[in-house]
């Protein structure tokens, strides 16, 4: 198979294509499955596959170095959908936050209220805010749709670009520059 180089910014958009598409697939097995309360790692594998663009990522860099303004749609509400779905992932879903924890300390001696029992040193209750049937998934869902649709456009424009000239009677793959996964040593 040949192998024909590709910019960093072809790269970077077509990684982000496939996140977001990533992020649909996550909502798409969360509506089959919308009576099973395993629902919440659907909800946050979409929440953290249509995140991933927008930070740093290893080689790539961050969707922001070809939409700055990101998010930039005419409709705000779309622009509110893609801020509470980077609030979810880096609240809730990629990362802990204070504003989701909850922290009971049960001293020594005294009945813990969730276990019902005592014991002779400090207990902890903790609870993590978690979202088990997310009913506006169908409502943040529609920004990943939108941006994939942008995505598309552009990726198809940049190929043109980009691959003028290249032979396009059998398959190749795009060379990204960096060698393949290594574990970090």
């Amino acid at each position: 198979m040949n192998i024909v180089p590709a910019s960093t910014k072809l790269v970077r958009l077509i990684s982000a294509r496939s996140d977001v598409s990533e992020a649909i697939d996550a909502w798409s097995m969360l509506q089959a499955f919308s009576d099973n309360p395993s629902t919440r790692y659907f909800f946050a594998m979409m929440v953290v596959s249509y995140g991933r663009p927008f930070f740093e990522n290893y080689r790539v860099g961050r969707i922001q170095c070809d939409y700055p303004n990101f998010p930039d749609f005419t409709d705000e509400e779309m622009n509110m959908r893609h801020r509470r779905m980077i609030d979810l992932r880096n609240k809730f879903m990629a990362h802990s936050s204070a504003e989701g924890t909850r922290i009971m300390v049960v001293p020594p001696g005294v009945i813990n209220p969730i276990t019902g029992t005592s014991i002779d040193q400090y207990d902890l209750n903790i609870g993590k805010r978690t979202f088990h049937r997310p009913n506006y998934a169908s409502w943040l869902i529609e920004v990943a749709y939108e941006f994939k649709g942008r995505l598309e456009t552009d990726i198809r424009s940049l190929m043109g670009t980009e691959l003028a000239g290249v032979s396009t009677n059998q398959p190749f793959e795009l060379k990204t520059g960096y060698e393949d996964f290594s574990w970090t040593e």
